[in-house]
């Protein structure tokens, strides 16, 4: 059995080690940070020029696809390798200095695998779950076709249930799985979703609320700060009454104003890049102090059979 996740305690040692231990966390993720921002300063103007120009374009999309891929999986490798430095970490798996340390060894390998796995296996839960919504549905509209407004409202009913079903599921499903990858991968030195799932047994609501109490108040930091930065045209909906003329140049509009905010970090790198260093230092710092603290909560009681 998996012991309880303490959460006030869980909080405070991700917030104690984001920022306590920022030093340390600099040295251990300061060297695929700095192929990152080659990578990004090289590659992602022409990477978003790439995006932009394939939308609606098969084969411009084709052409675009070899660099869409490349920066994509390069971010991938780059992203894993820092929160699994930051996991070992906050562990206390590090021995020797830390702006000496090799990032790229086998806990960052695996797991990226258990990344790669994770993502495979939410995309075919989701498939599952929609593709059941749907049934249920279907199965409603032929039972109730043609029976009055009652049926109507019913089917009506029924799809936002499903949906709903479909969110929650995913929310569960998404949050037990992932929350432990990383001490897993670093820790234990394996790839098993399985093992994660096992962690995290009657720890959804703890998890959650770990989750919500400390990013909860990024995400909506960043989402004014990109609608200081992009203005509030960008976030304009379309609507069913407008032309596709309309539509299209509200799109080109939104991709002017990506590649000038593009342009502008491209320009101003000596400011936008270590702003960004410091959101991946308390972002994954704090996500890594608390699976890292939560990890050993749980695992101080837990007797489960070890999976791979």
């Amino acid at each position: 059995m998996a012991g309880k996740i303490p959460v006030g305690a869980t909080i405070a040692r991700a917030y104690g080690f984001a920022f306590g231990n920022i030093v340390n966390n600099l040295g251990m993720i300061w060297i695929p940070v700095a192929i990152l921002w080659a990578a990004n300063y090289f590659l992602q103007k022409p990477y978003l020029e790439a995006t932009m120009g394939a939308a609606g374009n098969p084969q411009a999309l084709m052409a675009a696809l070899p660099l869409i891929s490349a920066y994509f999986v390069l971010s991938f490798v780059l992203v894993a390798a820092q929160v699994a430095a930051l996991t070992k970490e906050a562990l206390g798996l590090r021995t020797g200095n830390a702006f000496l340390q090799f990032p790229f060894g086998p806990g960052a390998w695996r797991l990226l695998a258990a990344l790669f796995l994770y993502f495979v296996v939410m995309i075919v839960v989701y498939v599952a779950i929609l593709l059941a919504s749907l049934l249920l549905t279907g199965l409603t509209v032929a039972v109730s076709g043609g029976r009055g407004a009652g049926a109507g409202a019913l089917v009506a009913l029924i799809l936002v249930a499903a949906g709903l079903f479909v969110i929650c599921a995913l929310i569960y499903i998404a949050t037990r799985l992932s929350f432990f990858l990383a001490p897993v991968a670093v820790a234990e030195h394996k790839v098993s979703l399985i093992r994660a799932w096992q962690l995290t047994k009657g720890n959804f609501w703890r998890i959650f609320s770990v989750f919500i109490i400390l990013f909860l108040p990024f995400l909506v930091l960043e989402f004014v700060l990109f609608y200081a930065v992009l203005g509030p045209n960008f976030f304009t909906p379309t609507h069913p009454g407008m032309t596709p003329q309309e539509v299209m140049a509200h799109a080109q509009h939104q991709q002017e104003i990506i590649r000038q905010m593009t342009g502008k970090m491209q320009s101003y790198w000596f400011i936008t890049y270590p702003l960004g260093l410091i959101v991946a230092l308390i972002a994954y710092g704090m996500y890594a102090g608390a699976a890292a603290y939560a990890y050993r909560a749980v695992t101080h009681e837990d007797n489960s059979q070890e999976v791979f």
